[in-house]
Order: C-alpha cells, then structure tokens, then sequence
C-alpha cells in the first residue's frame, strides 16, 4: 500500500491489504490470516477458493471468457433454469451487480403496469433500507449521508416506517421494494412481508424483494413467504464474480420485449459458471440449512454478551447503543474481520460453509474487542 492511492476517494478502507484466502480465511500483505466474517460484504457464500467454483472458473476461461448477448450462451441458460427452477418459474435477466438488478427491476415494474394501460411509477421504500448507489437505486436509499449533493434525484420514491407501509399502498403505487432483512439498516427483518402481499394485491401493485444481501439461503430459507412478484439477487449469486439477476415471476414473463432493456456484460460467461457452482452447491448441501442451525448458534453466542441482537440465519447484526468502529477495529486485530451495519451496529455475515468452532471465534473475537472498547 502506497500513501497515495491513484484512486476517487470513495473507500475509507481499512489498513490491511488482503492478497489470498482458502475456506473461511483470508490472508494480508504481511502474511497473518484472518477469519473472515463479513464474506465479501455477503459474496463469499462458500468461502473462498470453494473446488467447485474454481473448476468451473477455470473450464470456462479456457473455452470462452465473453461474446455479449447478441448470442445464446449454454452455461447462462443453465444458470437462469436453475433460478427459474428454484423460484417457481421464473424468468430471469442478468445484469453484474445489485444496484443494476434494482434498477431493472424498477424498469421491469413501470413497463408491466405501462403495458396494462395503467401507467404507475410510485415506488414505496422502507426508512433504512439499502437499494443501491446508481440515481434511482439511490433514490430508494433514504439516508442522507449517501444522497447529499446528488440531487435532483428521481422522483416516485416514497419513504414509510415498517409499521406504516402496508397502509400508504394505494391505486398509485407501482410496487413496494422491501430487503427480507435490512443489511445495511441494521440486521433488521421485516415483519410484515404478508401485510405488504395483500396491500399490493389490493391496489394491483407489485411486491419486490430485494433479496441482494439477505437472498439464496442466507437467512434460512431460499424464499422468504409469502411468494413476491420478483425478486432482485447479488453477492452471493456470482460465487465472487460480478453476477446480479431479476428472478420475475411467469405473470411478468412477457412484460420485456427485445430492446426494452440490455447489458453488455450481464450474464458473462465466466461469471455465471461461477454463479451455477455456487447455486448448485447450496441447493445440494442444504447450506440454507446450515445457516439456520448455525446463525442460531451465533445469535445465542452474541446474545450472551449482553448486547441486542438482530437478523436471521446468518445475517446477524449486535446492537451496541455506541460506536461500532472501534469493535471492528479490535476484531480485527484479534484476527476477524467484521463490519458496521450504520454507526452503531456490527454486522456478521460470514460465509454459508463456517462450522461451529468458526462460528465460537467470532462470538469470543466479539466478546474480548467488546470489553477492551468499553
């Protein structure tokens, strides 16, 4: 690391550089390794350098890294079966990240309610939530210190308290985009994913979960109940790689026509051979399940610390009622890498493949930087 960076100011990293890993860990310039509890910031669902990834990687690398969309690949299509295969019949499009796969989400819910002759663009976000940095994706960020100085952002966002946002849908709205668990807001799950299905379908409205950080078995489940209209999927999908999809229920099939929508780099070929190992793997270890018996383990293990604690599976967020970053700090130089979810919250999101001595590292890494920062 250099004291000049030739980089935008957009990181305020942390003072390590990290240059390999295996498993559950991760290893700095100076060689000390590090359990990694934050897994990519949720990416690394089956840790890092996963058999199955890598040979999938490295076989198609061989055969063909890109060619666009202008041609049909045979490993995209398998990967989108797959996800239609999993969410009921879906149909699927790739983008490369998460703020890409809410951004056509949004597109996909105005054209659907466009072509039905009844054009909507009223979109209904919940106090906390995390959709994005891109403008619209943005706009349905309500937290100030991520908006300012980027106005005028996009209009039709309208923000709701938890307990208010069932009622405030109405024959305007064109959906309501909800995060199963607020990653970003604090580890927070949301309560009322039945109350938001009946309201949209009471106004014609969509229901969109923005499964990015909380999706594909994370918290317990690979769907959360009741079903949404689509869904929006990251991270965790492209095995490392940059891979984000709309999964769109059969009902908004036909809502895209050729041209409506596009990307150069959406499903890649290289990084959906990664996505389909990964997706492949969860499905065929029952990792969802893991991850509810261990984030059980992890929540009982931070609870016992005296803190609150939030979230499902492995999605787990300690309530401090103070700063998080100085627990961070002290995390890490016990040897875990951990990170906030906002000022006063650490966030655990560690790969789907930790085991239960894994899972007591974290908790005592948390309970020594705990009382050292008191």
């Amino acid at each position: 690391m250099t004291t000049a960076e030739p980089f935008l100011h957009t990181y305020a990293r942390y003072p390590i550089e990290l240059v390999s890993g295996q498993g559950l860990r991760v290893q700095d310039s100076q060689g000390r390794w590090y359990l990694d509890g934050i897994a990519g910031i949720a990416v690394m669902a089956l840790g890092h350098g996963h058999p199955a990834v890598l040979r999938a990687v490295h076989a198609q690398v061989d055969r063909l890294m890109h060619t666009s969309n202008l041609y049909h690949l045979g490993v995209q299509r398998a990967l989108a079966t797959l996800l239609s295969e999993t969410f009921g019949g879906a149909a699927v499009f790739f983008g490369n990240s998460g703020t890409e796969a809410n951004e056509a989400a949004v597109k996909l819910v105005r054209k659907h309610h466009w072509r039905r002759g009844d054009p909507r663009h009223e979109i209904i976000v919940l106090e906390h939530a995390f959709h994005g940095r891109t403008l619209m994706s943005l706009a349905m960020t309500p937290k100030p210190a991520y908006q300012e100085g980027y106005g005028p952002l996009p209009e039709g966002v309208k923000v709701c308290a938890v307990e208010q946002a069932a009622a405030a849908v109405c024959d305007r709205t064109a959906a309501v985009f909800v995060e199963p668990v607020q990653g970003e807001g604090g580890c927070h799950p949301v309560e009322i994913l039945a109350e938001l299905r009946a309201a949209c379908d009471a106004h014609g409205a969509l229901l969109v979960y923005d499964e990015i950080q909380s999706g594909l078995g994370r918290t317990g489940s690979l769907r959360h109940a009741p079903e949404p209209d689509l869904r929006t999927l990251a991270k965790a999908l492209g095995g490392g790689l940059p891979l984000g999809a709309v999964v769109a229920g059969p009902a908004l099939a036909e809502t895209f026509r050729p041209g409506d929508h596009g990307s150069t780099f959406g499903g890649n070929p290289v990084a959906c051979a990664a996505g389909l190992a990964t997706l492949q793997t969860i499905l065929a270890d029952d990792l969802a399940g893991r991850c509810l018996h261990l984030g059980a383990r992890l929540r009982a293990g931070l609870e016992a610390t005296g803190v609150e604690v939030t979230g499902k599976g492995l999605i787990q967020g300690a309530h401090l009622g103070r700063a998080a970053g100085p627990v961070v700090d002290a995390m890490r130089q016990r040897g875990v890498l951990v990170c906030p979810a906002g000022p006063e919250v650490v966030r655990f999101l560690p790969p789907y493949i930790i085991d239960e001595g894994g899972i007591d590292e974290l908790v005592a890494a948390f309970a020594g930087a705990l009382a050292e920062t008191a």
